[in-house]
This record gives structure tokens, sequence and C-alpha cells, in this order.
């Protein structure tokens, strides 16, 4: 399907305005609101992830591991007051998180001033520290401001792996469901706790499991917590990885799926509309009951919920685990790289994007830095030092970005793609830059200030004329085209981020695009919910395990024997396509026949099980369908039910 426009759209800004918001507020098309508030606890500009006690109006009580708080200020400098020690991470201006043990009464957090101007706070938790926050302390005159929201929000259930124990170096903040979060862009709070099991039994944490305390606003340290009040935070995906402890501690199978499945229940109902996925745990414990409590949860009627077959993903006895039991730091992040991508895509939270900016405004935008405008269809910015502006809610993790660029006399104009924490600075954001300067595209990636060039290749000198850039990322393959878009001006392989927003960027350059659009690539899951189409070893098949993850993408093309069908290649492997041989499916190289090119074409039909779903006909053998029967893919033609629903498949 081509790109939609964004339909988001604000009335434009004159340029004398916009110029003046410029100077005294970082960003252009501010999304967040401009009330001021005092730094109290109960100041409405501080957002608050996690599960916080708010019964005292002068001490806000952080509860469960990797809580945390945002907000931005004026001024040159911020103190955090605490009242009692807590070992606090704290990140100003989207920098490194500089670690504070043991932290109380009033801390000074900018020992050296900061630049005048607005700037962003985080303070956060290292595990299961209760941060005991009364207010920030800011300059004479200054004041906060609300940060810029997060499209998604994320729940992570588990136990110590989840909680980010055991020799990590930043504990909640190494560990892969803060990882995801900052992946996918998005707000994540967890609720897990060392050494709990699902179910209640005595030998595990008092006999308090977390099919009770889930519910509850405190950890299994506070036997008579109160309820925890969902309404303060209805996540758009909740995680759940629980059974290690309950495998050590003796716990039945019958009796974990039993209790698993009512869980699982029970989380629906207080988070009505999230996605939930319930993973494999990473050692392979309780892995049967698991998968038979979300199977029976699915048979009656969540479409929602999903297995995530982890298996692969880290290996015991290898740097990816501290020891048998917990991922170490690297672990973490390969967890991370696997589980961010799943989830943005089952979720369906990739939509196509496009804006040409012939509305004459940029609505939808947010801008960190720079004075930005919409002049003539197109999205202008004046030089300056790393401007930069993200489409608010992207979220792309492989895709195809293209973009028109008019460069300036001088700098580097280019588009900014995966990534997340932007603020106002030069390379103040995590994730890929790709730009262009005068006669060479540079590719690098930022990490909250420090830059890194990947590669770099010589370009034809157009100074002042538009050219066309194009950014293919599938995996940690990230190809860059200008102008020609047949032969990739640089190709280089970089698996630092997996998952993010996409942009546009300036460095000391005037620039003008234009025509800007993103396009991941297909997935299809069948009537069997968590089951994709994927090509293994070349055979075609349906799987809930995606790994690897592009095995399962496909970039849907005309149709190589006609142009009004479709054609599926292979996202990893290019030139490779879905086609049928001998009544199976194979991924095969296009040999140029006129033979592969009509097994390889299909016609989209409506689903033959459901019309608003789809089902692939063969081209070339009208009435037979693409379909899955044990797993495996064939084409059949289709007489019972059973034969429509397995023809039938959700993009």
């Amino acid at each position: 399907m081509p790109p939609t426009s964004r339909t988001r759209r604000l009335s434009p800004i004159p340029v004398p305005l916009l110029l003046l918001l410029s100077s005294l507020l970082p960003g252009l098309l501010p999304m967040a609101s401009a009330a001021t508030g005092d730094g109290s606890p109960s100041d409405p500009n501080i957002v608050y992830v996690g599960r916080w006690d708010k019964g005292n109006a002068s001490v806000y009580r952080s509860n469960w591991s990797g809580a945390y708080f945002r907000v931005d200020f004026t001024g040159t400098s911020v103190k955090l007051r605490l009242a009692a020690a807590a070992h606090v991470y704290v990140s100003i201006d989207g920098g490194a998180e500089a670690s504070y043990p043991g932290a109380t009464g009033t801390i000074n957090l900018t020992p050296t001033a900061l630049a005048s101007g607005r700037h962003t706070l985080r303070v956060a938790s290292r595990e299961q520290d209760l941060i005991q926050f009364q207010g920030l302390v800011l300059d004479g005159g200054a004041s906060t401001l609300a940060p810029v929201p997060r499209a998604k929000r994320l729940e992570f259930i588990g136990d110590s792996i989840t909680a980010g124990c055991c020799a990590l170096s930043q504990g909640a903040l190494s560990d892969y469901a803060w990882l995801v979060g900052e992946f996918l862009n998005a707000d994540h709070t967890r609720v897990a706790y060392s050494g709990i099991c699902l179910e209640n039994v005595s030998s595990c944490k008092g006999g308090i499991g977390m099919s009770r305390q889930y519910f509850k606003l405190q950890t299994v340290e506070y036997p008579s917590s109160p309820d925890w009040n969902f309404s303060q935070y209805q996540p758009d995906a909740v995680v759940i990885n629980l059974g290690t402890n309950d495998q050590h501690f003796g716990v039945s199978d019958a009796a974990f799926q039993s209790t698993y499945t009512t869980f699982l229940q029970n989380v629906r109902a207080r988070n009505p509309n999230a996605f939930i996925f319930v993973l494999r745990t990473f050692g392979g414990f309780k892995v049967a009951p698991t998968q038979a409590a979300v199977s029976a949860r699915v048979a009656a009627g969540d479409k929602k919920l999903y297995y995530v077959d982890t298996a692969g993903w880290v290996t015991v006895g290898t740097s990816d685990y501290s020891d048998t039991v917990h991922p170490s730091n690297s672990g973490h992040l390969k967890i991370a790289r696997f589980l961010a991508p799943f989830i943005s895509k089952t979720a369906r939270w990739e939509s196509p994007f496009a804006d040409d900016f012939n509305d004459g405004n940029a609505t939808g935008w947010q801008a960190y830095g720079g004075a930005w405008s919409v002049v003539n269809g197109q999205l202008a910015v004046g030089a300056d030092a790393g401007a930069k502006a993200l489409a608010s809610g992207s979220l792309f993790s492989n895709f195809t970005y293209d973009a028109d660029i008019t460069p300036g006399p001088s700098g580097n104009p280019g588009l900014l793609f995966r990534a997340s924490r932007p603020t106002t600075g030069v390379d103040s954001y995590q994730g890929y830059y790709v730009g262009i300067d005068g006669n060479q595209v540079r590719l690098g990636k930022a990490n909250s200030g420090a830059w890194t060039q990947l590669a770099v290749a010589a370009l034809p000198s157009m100074t002042g004329t538009s050219r066309h850039l194009r950014v293919v990322a599938v995996g940690s393959l990230l190809e860059v085209y200008v102008d020609d878009l047949a032969t990739p001006k640089l190709s280089v392989t970089d698996g630092s981020y997996v998952s993010g927003a996409i942009g546009v960027r300036t460095y000391q350059s005037q620039a003008r695009f234009d025509n800007l659009s993103v396009r991941a690539f297909s997935r299809f899951e069948s009537l069997i919910q968590g089951s994709f189409i994927r090509h293994r070893k070349a055979r075609g098949r349906i799987d809930h395990s995606l790994l690897t993850a592009e095995d399962a993408e496909w970039r849907v093309l005309p149709g190589l024997a006609n142009a009004s069908a479709l054609s599926l290649e292979s996202t990893n492997f290019p030139g490779y396509f879905l086609r049928h041989r001998n009544g199976e499916v194979w991924l095969d190289l296009d040999d140029g026949s006129s033979l592969f090119k009509a097994d390889a074409t299909w016609w989209r039909r409506a689903g033959q099980a459901n019309s608003a779903l789809i089902s692939f006909e063969s081209f070339n053998f009208p009435g037979y369908f693409l379909r899955h029967r044990e797993g495996l893919l064939y084409l059949n033609g289709l007489s019972t039910s059973t034969d429509r629903s397995d023809a039938t498949f959700r993009e």
C-alpha cells in the first residue's frame, strides 16, 4: 500500500514569530504544555513513570524497580531533594546517566552550570531503591515545563531478570526492559522483584507471588500494600517474563499453568486495550505450561495476547550471562534488540508515514533547536549547529526512508533514523544520521552527545540542487542511496540501534526537505495468533519463532509477471522471492525466467475465511492459494473451512 500522509496539522507559524519562539524556547512547534511549575512533588509538569505513592503531597515515593520521573526546566542549575538515601541515576539534556549512590538530602545535579535555556531532566532508581522525592531546587525566576510526551507506554512484569539484578553495570537501567523502552522511545514501567515466583508458595518470597502482588502498589516487602490504581498508567503493551523462580522452587507444571492462565485473565481485565506479550523464559524454564496458558487465553478470545519464543536469543555459559541465570549487560542488550522490533511490528505501531508539506505547515513534527518553517511546500531550516526535527510518534525498525533534500552552500543536512532520546544539542540523541556534505555523503551514529562516523563516500558536488536520499535499514545492514537508487553509495553493518523515530537534521547548513516517506516492510500473521509467514532454510512456513526477525519480513513489490498483482521479496535476501514449485512454497533466487516470475506472482484477494483480511491466489494457477499445513506453506485449492482459514492472513 502507498504511504499515507500525516493528517495532524497545526496552523502555519509566521516566520518572525517562529524565530522569536526559537530564541526563547528551543524547539519548533513545541508539543508540551508551556505552563510553568515550581518543581514540587505535586508539580503537574513532572511525569512520573512507575508505581508512585502520591498520598503525601510533600514526599512522593516510588515503588518497584526502575521507577523514574521526567521534567523540563529553565535556568542554569537544578538540585534534587530526597528524604532518604537511594541509589539514583540522573540524565540531563539526554546525556549519559550520572550515578548517585546513597544520595540523600539536597544533591546538586549541576556542579558545572548549564547554558541558560530549557533543559530536560530524568531521575531513575537503580533497582529496588525507593526514591523519596521532595522536589527540585531551581534558579531564581526559573521554572519547570512539561516534557515532550512519548507516544507509547510499556509495562514489564517479572523477577530479578526484569528488575535489573545481578552484576549489571547500572542495575535496572542496563536490563532489557529499560533498553526496549528506550529503543521504542516509550515510557516504560516495570513490576518486577528479585526472587519472586508467579505462584504463591511459602518457599518463594514469604509465600507472595506475582499472581497476587502485581495488583498492589508496593512490592512483596509490604504484604498489606494497598491495591494499585490501574487508571494511573494504562500501557499500550505489557511484557511478562515469569517462571524461572517457580522452576527453582519446585512449583508443579500443572499448578503453574493454572495460575498463569488465571493471571493472564486478570492482567487483561486491568489492561483491556494493551497488547500482552508472554516471554519464554530465557533459560527455558516452564516453557510447556507457559505456552499452554497463553493458548488457553487465546482460545478464550484474547486477540491481543502473544507468546514470544525467545529460544536462541541468549546462551548460558557464554558472555550473554553473568551467572547461570542472569543475563549480562551484553545479554540484556541482545534480548532488547530482538524484543523491541517484535513488539513494535506485532502491535502494528510501524505505520507508513509521508509528508510533502503541501498543506503549508509542519504539524506532527517536534523540533529540537533551530529556526524551522514551511516555505513553498518544503520544510526549511536556517544554518544551525545540530538542529533536528522528529516526526512525533513515528517508530520504525526495518524500513525504506526517502526524502528530497536541497542543501545550502555549506554544512551538512540529512536524515535521522532509529532515533530516541532527542534533546537540543549537536549530537544530543541516540540513533543514526546520514547527511550530504557538499561532495560527500556521511553516515554515523550519536549516543547522547558522542558522535561516531561509520562511513563516507564521494558525491558529485551539486550545491543548491535537490538531491534524493534513501536509507534502507534491515537488521544491522544500513544502505544509503543518493540520486542513483540502483546502487548504494554506502553499505554498513552496525547493530547499535534497532528501532526508533525518523526525522531530519542539519549541521551548520541551511536546507530544505520535501517528499519524506517511510515504509516498513510487511509481516503477515496467520489466523494462528502469533504465527507469521517466514522462510527458514529456504522453505516457506509459518512460525511463532522470529529468529532472525527479518526472515518474517517482506518487500511487497509489483508482481514480477503482472504489475497489477504482487510479489514478496525477502528483506534480508534481496532478489529472493516467495514462489511455489511442485505444490510447495520456497524462497528462491529470481532466475529471470518467465516460469519463475509467474510462480512468484500472487493476486491479493479478500481473506477466504475473513473478508477483512487477505489471501494470496496464484497468478498462474487460478483458484489455488498460498496456505499453511502443519507449519509449512503449500499451494492448494480450498474446499473446507479449515483450508480457507489456513489461507487467510493479516498484514
